[in-house]
């Protein structure tokens, strides 16, 4: 968590309601011991405190928000987005006990959160501080405590509802709470903090709660609250009020690109037009002498590289791979048939394997296409992808830690508001209503590239086929024409596997293009790979994201090559005339259901990895139908089999319906007798 940033950001707050003292030499790490009322001494001080509350919910391997493999967005949200391709117990798999430690760890370090909390709001009302500045930072404490009693409710259930400090550490009976009571809490406390806190205007920064961030999971929370296991449906009214009110909210839209909704989060950066709230995470380097380097899903989700090489590649630690049920949500393009024209598909899940090899000339990071366009039929090559959605080549920090990243973790996205909207009105109005199939709409309207006029390629024309090409050694470059970015394509055999790398900060998936060179049979009857001729044609197997302009293309031979350099190929960019349409049809808006299922749909596409499909699955009560409906994919899969397969059935063989909720610890009930066991645990 960028400790750093975020006190800055609470002493900026304190600075507005002119209170003065100069804060240059204040120890900006947070405060992890108990509290004593004589800390309370002035607004700096307070400021300490209150960053602990923050830094409580991103404690490294904490389980909590750290984006660590244990953490409830890795291995508890496996379900129809991911797999686990090694072998092992858990929730990876959906095999666990009540004594299996990192559920212990989660649930005991969201109640270290709450005591942190409970800790600041008891002292606070005695800090000798400015009145409004006080009123602010009860807002944001409380808050963090009852997002954490989110977090217990949804997973846990019935738990105990501690309000107050505690000195105590041998006081360890506390009565189960019945969830309604609970939920009933958080929406009241949330209600509370959002009246205190600034709006996020105020800083222009997403690590700090703001009114935003408050009212978008404040529409989470009732949805969640109408669902199941309450069926409070009264509070879809609620859902579609909190998330109307970020709607109507001037600041927020959606970012036209979808890509750049997560380069910030990569690179440290803010943007506060779609990403409402984030936790953070610090990580410079491996040389800056600081210590708070944090795990985030660059490194936990992300394509795996063989080796680390500076300015090159890192390496991640992820075993976790893609179903064919996730792949098979976005639309297919059936022509260029390594892409889709929902920009979401190749951004967030990779297409390529990659690896740090030498190609034109350089050492970089080479990205090998799977080859889907030869073997649509081998589901293999869905099976085998790996998750690109925080890419970590866009981080730049070097040198770089091989299991840690700056990524921010981002809670609240105003896509995930229209979303939410949606979905109230649907329940509201027991159907879709023009409202409702709007915001979905508009999502969707973004995922195809048209929110701001770009335009998908069409095909590739050569203009003039040059001379002197050898098999092997063409690079094919597609040039961003606003910013010079470019995907640069270097595979012309028609039996390999296309390589590419990009150049820059690419904003979506790559265009992969290659060129095709006639064929030659030499004396024996066999091809011919080394006499130059010209070029035939250039295919497009991508099309990329779409583009604001038309791109360039630059047809020429490999740096480093050993064939000889071709030259005075051209070839031009024909644009789509018009782009498909990303309108729902009249079928996915036919009835509630339609809808209600279209919208689970699209919440996958938009939302996957990112840490709520379980918890969704579970308010809708049918996680246990999908897991099984994921299993059945494998079992039906082509040219998977073995170990693979074993990994891909595992979850949906061994969920029940007692994962609907994560046991109650057993050391708690142990410590405590008033508790009682989640039933099945």
């Amino acid at each position: 968590m960028d400790m750093n940033k975020i006190i800055k950001n609470i002493l900026f707050g304190i600075a507005f309601f002119s209170l003065t003292g100069c804060f240059s030499n204040l120890d900006l790490h947070p405060i992890d011991s108990d509290i004593p009322s004589t800390f309370f001494k002035d607004s700096a001080a307070c400021a300490k405190v209150l960053v602990g509350c923050y830094d409580a919910l991103s404690v490294p391997g904490g389980g909590l928000f750290d984006g660590s493999m244990n953490s409830q967005f890795v291995i508890w949200n496996v379900t129809d987005e991911m797999y686990n391709a090694a072998a092992g117990t858990g929730p990876k798999v959906y095999s666990y006990t009540s004594g299996y430690a990192p559920n212990a760890t989660m649930y005991k370090n969201l109640y270290a959160a709450i005591q942190r909390c409970c800790q600041f709001l008891h002292y606070l009302p005695d800090a000798k501080i400015a009145t409004e500045t006080k009123l602010v930072m009860e807002g944001e404490a409380q808050f963090i405590r009852a997002f954490c009693y989110f977090n217990l409710v949804q997973n846990y259930g019935r738990v105990p509802l501690i309000t107050e400090a505690s000195s105590d550490v041998n006081n360890t009976s506390a009565k189960q709470a019945e969830e309604a009571d609970i939920y009933d809490f958080v929406i009241r406390e949330m209600e509370e903090a959002e009246s205190k806190v600034f709006p996020i205007t105020k800083f222009n920064f997403g690590g700090r709660i703001n009114k935003s961030a408050i009212r978008g999971v404040l529409a989470r929370v009732c949805l969640f609250n109408a669902g199941f296991p309450c069926y409070n449906t009264e509070r879809y009214k609620d859902a579609y009020k909190w998330a109307k009110m970020v709607i109507d909210d001037p600041t927020h839209s959606l970012i036209p690109n979808f890509a750049e909704a997560f380069i910030p989060l990569i690179q440290d950066k803010y943007d506060i037009r779609e990403n409402l709230w984030e936790i953070e995470a610090y990580c410079k380097s491996t040389s800056d002498g600081l210590k708070e380097y944090f795990p985030s899903l660059s490194t936990t989700l992300g394509t795996n590289c063989s080796k680390a090489v500076t300015n090159v590649s890192f390496m991640v630690n992820n075993t976790m791979k893609i179903t064919k049920r996730m792949f098979s949500y976005y639309e297919q393009d059936t022509e260029a048939l390594l892409g889709s024209y929902d920009e979401r598909r190749n951004w967030a899940i990779a297409p390529f394997t990659n690896a740090p090899t030498k190609l034109d000339g350089a050492e970089r990071l080479v990205l090998t296409y799977f080859g889907s366009h030869k073997d649509p039929d081998n589901d293999r090559l869905v099976y085998d992808r790996q998750i690109n959605k925080f890419n970590r080549q866009y981080a730049k920090i070097w040198p770089a830690y091989q299991s840690n990243a700056g990524t921010n973790l981002c809670i609240v996205r105003y896509s995930d508001v229209l979303l939410m909207a949606a979905e109230a009105l649907c329940q509201i109005h027991n159907g879709p209503t023009p409202e409702a199939i709007g915001y979905v709409n508009a999502v969707r309207k973004r995922a195809y590239g048209q929110m701001d006029g770009r335009k998908f390629i069409d095909h590739i024309e050569l203009t003039n086929p040059g001379e002197n090409y050898t098999i092997g050694e063409v690079c094919v470059e597609i040039v961003d024409a606003t910013d010079n970015t470019s995907s640069v394509t270097c595979t012309t055999e028609e039996d390999k596997s296309p390589k590419a790398y990009r150049v820059g900060d690419v904003k979506g998936p790559l265009t992969i293009a290659t060129a095709k060179l006639p064929e030659i049979l030499g004396s024996d009857g066999k091809p011919d790979t080394k006499t130059t001729r010209p070029i035939e044609s250039i295919v497009l197997l991508d099309r990329g994201h779409a583009y604001s302009a038309t791109p360039k293309v630059v047809i020429r031979s490999l740096e480093g090559g050993k064939g000889p350099k071709g030259s005075g190929a051209t070839a031009i960019a024909v644009m789509k005339d018009e782009n498909p349409s990303y309108e729902l049809s009249a079928e996915a808006t036919g009835s509630k259901e339609a809808f209600l299922q279209t919208i689970m749909d699209e919440r996958a596409r938009e939302l996957c990895f990112e840490g709520w499909r379980r918890l969704d699955l579970k308010r809708w009560h049918n996680l246990v139908e999908i897991l099984q409906a994921t299993r059945d994919d494998g079992r039906n899969a082509k040219g998977v089999n073995g170990a693979q397969l074993d990994y891909i059935m595992t979850p949906g063989n061994n969920v029940s319906d007692v994962h609907y909720y994560l046991p109650i610890p057993s050391g708690e009930i142990m410590l405590n007798p008033e508790l009682k066991q989640n039933e099945g645990w």
